[in-house]
């Protein structure tokens, strides 16, 4: 991804802190409502913010896989 600056660094990380809240709960509106929080402090679109999500969760899903010993 490329480099941005982000305007309001404390809102940008309320934003993901509470986005990241959303979805261990599961409430889809509250997370889409920190996806546009997050763009609009960073400037980064919508689109690239729910690709660093999945960009992360895969990430995750192949360390732990790694460690715990993969696929059954």
């Amino acid at each position: 991804m490329k480099e941005v600056k982000i305007y309001d660094q404390e809102k940008y990380d309320w934003a993901l802190d509470s986005a990241l809240k959303a979805l261990s709960r599961e409430d889809k509106k509250a997370f889409m409502n920190r996806i546009w929080d997050m763009s609009v402090v960073s400037n980064i679109s919508q689109t690239d913010i729910l690709y660093m999500f999945a960009q992360s969760a895969y990430s995750t899903s192949l360390i732990s896989s790694f460690i715990y010993g993969g696929h059954k």
